[in-house]
């Protein structure tokens, strides 16, 4: 069994010149203009919108910016209905320029302090730029050596200009996994893990990852923007949210390597986790409770840990989250639960809350692989705890 799995790799335009600044910065203003164009019909369906397509070759782009210029129109629209609040309206305020492989080509020349040169087909015109990458660096390597495919770049303007390049590649699964390693995501442990084998059908060891340094981050940098706010300096603001989101990424990264390496240690592994989709406007327990809640980056964690856990073969699957943790894994008794202890009334158990929820989320998966009884097993109660 195979799955595809991509990945970004940013890299930085090197100071390039007022021409080529220029000519960027026409393309993005036709581009934007086009994507905004193509949002007026209002339609998420790409053969609607392939109808107008020589009124879009009027904005003077070529035939594959215009056709990633519908795309990313329909990509915006229905993220919009999909996460809108009540009453609220679409407004595009910005966007980057989505090249596929049609339109550009990165190379690797003799040149020792810019090496890599990206070209990009503009319409009428062709513009080679400069690219510097960081620690990524050896992806793109291996990308020029064949190990990984090109697929787009994405053109960020954000003060300077940046290349947003993703790679694709096929890596081989387990066509029969043999353990369920299911990771529950919450605010007070930012994620838990249990396994759950084919062969025994008892809980292994879990571990839990608190998610301390993210918290702490996330508090401190909300403490000093409110400060700056009171105080009328909002260019320091936007400064320090791209500081913020850079450390909260290395934390989530640092989570996500430990997640996978957590799975590695069993037997032909799976991960399971829930599907969260609209987690965010059901969660509503107060103003403290709140903050705390939506401040942590569950969705981005969750992407780190499925592009990580394919890179090393590890398949991850999702499952329903209703009722994971209200629900006793040994007995099925489905209660309220208040503090952190699961006491189910019906058989007697105690558990760890996140850490029943899940074996939950475990037993789920495996019923769907049918893995022998139905039956809840014995609970364990041997954990390891991570202080993250």
């Amino acid at each position: 069994m195979q799955k595809q799995v991509q990945l970004t790799v940013v890299g930085k335009v090197f100071k390039p010149n007022t021409r080529k600044l220029l000519l960027l910065n026409k393309c993005l203003t036709k581009y934007y203009e086009l994507v905004k164009w193509h949002l007026q019909f209002n339609t998420t369906s790409k053969s609607t919108l392939h109808k107008h397509y020589k009124e879009a070759k009027a904005f003077g782009l070529n035939t594959a910016l215009v056709q990633t210029a519908r795309d990313k129109a329909v990509e915006t629209l229905k993220s919009f209905r999909e996460n809108r609040a009540e009453d609220s309206v679409l407004t595009l305020k910005k966007t980057s320029v989505r090249f596929d492989q049609r339109c550009y080509r990165l190379a690797k020349t003799e040149n020792k302090m810019t090496p890599y040169w990206l070209t990009l087909s503009l319409g009428e015109e062709r513009v080679v730029l400069p690219i510097v990458f960081g620690e990524r660096e050896k992806l793109i390597e291996e990308a020029l050596e064949g190990k990984w495919k090109f697929a787009t770049v994405e053109m960020v303007k954000n003060e300077e200009w940046y290349a947003h390049f993703t790679l694709e590649k096929d890596v081989k699964l387990e066509d029969e996994p043999e353990t369920v390693v299911a990771i529950d995501r919450g605010e007070r442990n930012f994620a838990v893990a249990a396994a759950v084998s084919k062969e025994n059908p008892k809980p292994m060891k879990g571990k839990f990852w608190k998610g301390a340094d993210v918290k702490r981050t996330r508090g401190l940098y909300g403490h000093v923007r409110r400060n700056l706010q009171r105080k009328g300096r909002l260019g320091k603001v936007k400064s320090l949210r791209g500081k913020e989101r850079r450390i909260v990424n290395q934390q989530l990264h640092q989570t996500a390597n430990e997640i996978v390496a957590y799975a590695k240690q069993f037997t032909k592994p799976i991960i399971a986790m829930e599907d969260l989709t609209g987690i965010r406007k059901r969660f509503k327990k107060g103003k403290w409770l709140n903050k705390r809640f939506h401040s942590l980056p569950f969705r981005r964690l969750q992407v780190l840990v499925e592009y990580k856990a394919l890179l090393q073969g590890i398949e991850v699957r999702y499952v329903a989250a209703k009722n994971t943790t209200k629900t006793c894994h040994r007995c099925g008794h489905v209660a309220p639960v208040n503090g952190r202890e699961c006491r189910c009334r019906a058989c007697g158990m105690v558990y760890n809350r996140d850490l029943n929820a899940a074996v939950n989320i475990a037993q789920r998966l495996t019923r769907e692989l049918g893995w022998g009884s139905c039956d809840a097993p014995e609970p364990a109660n041997v954990t390891e705890r991570a202080k993250l």
